[in-house]
């Protein structure tokens, strides 16, 4: 049984009882393959194979800012486009949009019913299940364009049953499921460059000089044109240029430098894709539009009346590739004093994690006890927290921290907090004001 089985939650009871049922069929020894959901697929008559015009999104960090940010800026031309992300932050609705809208209850709660009887108690992983009734509700609602994040890796990923792409998305890659992926850069790199298909198109986010040079074998191997940051396209001084296309990005409402990569990536496509092709003129009011919480998120002092003197922040850096994101913005932001509350998956890299955090030094870090999924030890984390000499606290929960922050003496500096760690952690906290 899966650890996360207990934790899933929905407002709709009868959905929140099927999507734990789907947990029970969670295979005893799993092998990474695409052999389950391509049988149930099968039973469902294909729907993969009758989509037309994919984009297929993998990456270590920031395939989901990518995937947002292309379906923003395809609505706006007018097209419908369906999207599959994954995890959520904090409704299970917002990893599928059809035809540009959030998923209904009724149309989740008839399409898990209906697979869940097609598949017929068959061993299953909870990702396979999802990603094949997503299949099925694309299928049944054709798009101009169908977007999709990779979950794990790429090569077996469930979403990798999809045979034919127009783009292949390669956000920035790190080191993160070792368990799964191997614990190298090359491993990794070669299980995400599993999603590209033969004569399709390559868009590939900033690398290390392995991974480039990995993901430039492949798609010369697959015959794919392929477009590199920092060769077929550079960012100097927040402005994209591509040839003979400028295109400023400060207006880009989503916080840190990484997103004007993660954007840079999203306009690739639309310019090197007849299919995605939009008016570039108007880009200045789409990207102060563009929203995708948690990341790198300023929380209104409105719904924290109680903290309103703190300077709150909540971003789902979860591995070490998102804490170094995390630990430049704050440099850059010039925070003098800012204090960190975190909880980390139990099989997140803490100590890579923790080294991170001990560059930046922040005034406190608080560890947290209670959590709304499998986390780390929080004793066993301030061990090693100690031996950093980070000065450590561990608390019963968020507002304790926050508790214990307000309380401190005040200063002239304002005092910022920034809550990280895991989705989890994030889609809790913001669920709960």
């Amino acid at each position: 049984m899966l650890q996360n089985y207990k934790y899933i939650t929905h407002k709709n009871k009868q959905i929140e009882d099927i999507l734990k049922s789907f947990f029970l069929l969670h295979p005893n020894n799993i092998d990474l393959s695409l052999g389950r959901i391509k049988k149930l697929l099968q039973k469902l008559d294909n729907p993969h194979k009758k989509i037309k015009n994919i984009i297929h999104i993998a990456g270590t960090n920031g395939k989901g800012s990518i995937a947002t940010i292309l379906y923003c800026l395809q609505k706006n031309e007018g097209k419908k486009v369906n999207i599959y992300r994954s995890p959520h932050l904090i409704s299970f609705n917002e990893r599928i949009h059809i035809q540009n809208r959030q998923i209904s209850n009724k149309y989740l709660l008839d399409i898990l019913e209906y697979v869940k009887v097609v598949n017929d108690n068959n061993p299953i992983t909870f990702f396979e299940v999802i990603t094949a009734a997503t299949f099925y509700m694309f299928y049944e609602n054709s798009a101009d364009l169908n977007i999709l994040e990779v979950g794990l890796g790429g090569r077996f990923d469930a979403t990798n049953i999809i045979e034919n792409n127009l783009a292949s998305i390669i956000s920035t890659i790190g080191i993160d499921h070792k368990e799964f992926l191997g614990s190298t850069i090359e491993a990794i790199t070669n299980e995400k460059i599993g999603i590209i298909k033969s004569g399709s198109c390559v868009i590939s986010s900033k690398q290390t000089t392995s991974a480039k040079k990995i993901i430039q074998k492949k798609s010369k191997a697959m015959k794919c044109k392929l477009y590199q940051y920092n060769e077929s396209w550079i960012i100097k001084n927040n402005i994209f240029y591509n040839n003979d296309i400028q295109i400023n990005l400060e207006k880009i409402s989503l916080i840190g430098q990484h997103q004007y990569i993660n954007v840079s990536c999203a306009l690739m496509a639309c310019i090197k894709l007849k299919e995605l092709n939009i008016d570039f003129n108007g880009l200045n009011k789409i990207f102060p539009k563009i929203k995708w919480p948690g990341r790198l998120e300023k929380i209104r002092t409105n719904l924290l009346p109680k903290y309103n003197e703190l300077e709150c922040w909540v971003d789902v850096a979860h591995n070490k590739l998102g804490f170094m994101v995390l630990a430049d913005w704050i440099k850059k932001s010039k925070m003098k004093k800012f204090y960190i509350i975190i909880a980390l998956g139990i099989k997140k890299d803490y100590t890579s994690i923790l080294k991170v955090i001990k560059k930046i030094k922040p005034k406190t870090l608080f560890i947290l006890k209670g959590k709304s999924f499998s986390s780390h030890n929080p004793e066993k984390l301030k061990k090693i927290a100690d031996q950093f000499k980070i000065h450590t606290i561990i608390s019963k929960d968020t507002y304790a921290a926050l508790d214990t922050i307000k309380r401190e003496k005040n200063t002239s500096e304002k005092k910022n907090v920034i809550i990280t760690g895991s989705i989890g952690l994030v889609g809790s906290f913001l669920s709960e004001i």
